[in-house]
């Protein structure tokens, strides 16, 4: 029905034509999950259906996306697999769903990471967009991410590298702000887990990646895991040396920073990191994380 709608572009505020949408609303009124597959195609297309007829989509089609409606499951499921960043103004429409979304859609059977979407989007608005009227608060934000789940702020993380490998200065201008203005400091959000998703952001920071480390030192907590998290810091990529190589200082830094004083088994990468710390940089031989990393792998 929506490949109905007259012309070969719609143009904005153009309309969906009365006898479209009366049809689109009694499928959605269907028994069983026929009106779920409706609602759910046709909050797909929200993005559209905003620029051709706004109207209908605040005063019809919003209201099915807060948590208690009866079709809010369908609706938000095709919302979200859109993909699609929501543009202004509906972006300022579902602002205050946006925010209180993440928990809800986690604890849903179908929930198949889509509130990693929300979150992205969340953070889309606030870094490209906080301030417009679509955008986000710093504390709104940071709200954001204190609300969502170890793994959603992981996943969030993985998409922060994204934006910095993505924009010119991304790393120094977008991602090392937002790290330092914005990530919430609570001991509890510091995780065996975020801790490998810190190292798996830094390991693509390239040239940028003392003034990250910098500013996501402070989230980094000592942990064991049975992962190898610093491979790419021992291997060249493509014509790069190793990130250790580079940056002997940082690294060493970052090495000490997460490994803890008692270990049941010695990293996997730790032994070659001190090697090539000590080829780049001989005079941190003597310096103290040096000598207690070096103890450590002695005493395995």
């Amino acid at each position: 029905m929506f490949h109905a709608v007259p012309g070969e572009k719609q143009e904005q505020n153009s309309l969906i034509p009365d006898h479209i949408k009366s049809r689109i609303e009694r499928l959605f009124a269907s028994p069983g999950e026929g009106s779920d597959h409706a609602v759910s195609i046709t909050f797909s297309k929200l993005n559209w259906l905003m620029y051709v007829d706004p109207e209908w989509v605040e005063h019809r089609l919003i209201p099915m996306l807060a948590f208690d409606h009866t079709a809010a499951e369908p609706a938000w499921n095709g919302f979200l697999c859109s993909n699609r960043v929501p543009r202004s103004p509906l972006a300022v429409l579902v602002k205050p769903l946006l925010l209180q979304a993440a928990p809800w859609v986690e604890n849903q059977t179908w929930d198949r990471d889509l509130a990693k979407v929300i979150t992205q989007w969340l953070g889309w608005m606030y870094i490209f967009k906080r301030d417009e009227d679509d955008g986000l608060t710093k504390q709104e934000m940071r709200r954001v991410l204190r609300e969502m789940s170890d793994d959603t702020r992981n996943q969030f993380i993985w998409w922060l590298g994204k934006v910095g490998q993505g924009n010119d200065d991304g790393w120094e201008t977008l991602v090392a702000p937002f790290l330092n203005e914005v990530w919430p400091r609570e001991r509890i959000f510091r995780t065996a887990s975020s801790v490998e998703s810190w190292i798996s952001l830094l390991d693509d920071t390239g040239n940028s990646f003392p003034v990250v480390y910098a500013s996501v030192k402070r989230y980094l907590v000592p942990v064991e895991t049975d992962r190898h998290p610093f491979y790419r810091f021992t291997r060249e990529v493509g014509e790069d040396e190793p990130i250790t190589t580079q940056f002997p200082v940082e690294t060493l830094d970052l090495l000490d920073s997460v490994t803890p004083k008692v270990l049941s088994r010695t990293p996997y990468e730790l032994p070659k990191i001190l090697v090539l710390v000590s080829e780049a940089a001989p005079n941190l031989r003597a310096d103290h994380r040096y000598l207690g990393l070096m103890d450590l792998v002695e005493r395995m």
